[in-house]
């Protein structure tokens, strides 16, 4: 049977990077997918002018209708899948114009609450032996949140998914009725929902063991992005090299992986500071 490879929100930046990596390197069918049908289009179009064959699916996350569309057509057409690569996000910058509340609403129902929901579905459809990888960030380390209490919660070994939805929605509510953040959660949404993907995954890995599905998330590092707006200290192909070793051949599952390719302890001191160099 045909081994098969899905890359959420991959049109442009890091993930047009993995699925490019993916065509070259997995022997199977890979998923570009993007909520944008013309620009998704596009995508593949440029690959195959080199040679390269990816398959579109148009698919917002965020929408039920269009992941279970998604779904019944991968059923229908492969059965199940054998990598799923959660790349979709959205990051407001620290000069956004947004309310508050708003970017926190839409971080959150995009890069946690949308990455398990559609998680979640596709579940299924995940081979055994599968492997799921979810691009985080040095944003998903837990010591960016500030409050012991609230990380103590994060990292309980007994953690459910409701659980973790709670703590979001109790955050949301601190915004909501402007209780003081941040000294509990500190000033950024991006930073509470990457923590949050980095906790899901940990929970994923522990609940699909025996299936053998490896579970691990990703700091590809600071990818130089439309998201950024241009900044950024790696090229999309540079961000997309671990991420693809961790994809195709994972050592393990529950890992939290540094763009240098070091495993680094979620619940240690802050990696950008022993491998980065940066003062925190």
């Amino acid at each position: 049977m045909t081994e098969v490879a899905v890359v959420t929100g991959s049109n442009k930046g890091l993930g047009f990077a993995i699925v490019k990596k993916l065509c070259e390197k997995f022997h199977g069918i890979v998923y570009l997918t993007s909520r944008d049908s013309k620009r998704g289009f596009e995508a593949c179009k440029k690959l195959k002018e080199i040679n390269l064959s990816p398959q579109f699916y148009e698919l917002d996350i965020t929408d039920e209708k269009s992941i279970t569309k998604f779904i019944t057509y991968i059923k229908n057409k492969h059965g199940k899948i054998d990598i799923l690569i959660n790349n979709a996000g959205v990051l407001f910058l620290k000069d956004a114009p947004e309310p508050k509340l708003f970017q926190a609403e839409q971080t959150l129902l995009v890069n946690f609450y949308s990455l398990v929901n559609f998680t979640e579905a596709m579940l299924p459809l995940i081979k055994d032996n599968g492997t799921i990888l979810n691009i985080s960030s040095s944003s998903g380390h837990l010591s960016r949140i500030p409050s012991s209490f609230i990380r103590q919660q994060i990292s309980a070994p007994d953690l459910t998914l409701q659980n973790l939805q709670d703590l979001m929605q109790e955050y949301i509510e601190c915004i909501k009725t402007n209780t003081e953040i941040l000294p509990v959660w500190g000033s950024s949404p991006y930073v509470v929902s990457k923590v949050a993907v980095n906790a899901y995954t940990f929970m994923l890995n522990k609940a699909l063991k025996s299936k053998g599905i490896r579970v691990n998330c990703v700091h590809p590092g600071y990818v130089i992005s439309d998201m950024t707006h241009g900044a950024g200290s790696v090229t999309p192909e540079e961000g997309a090299v671990v991420p693809i070793k961790l994809a195709l051949n994972p050592e393990n599952g529950g890992l939290y992986v540094w763009h240098d390719g070091t495993v680094v302890p979620w619940d240690g001191p802050d990696p950008r500071g022993y491998i980065d160099n940066i003062h925190c």
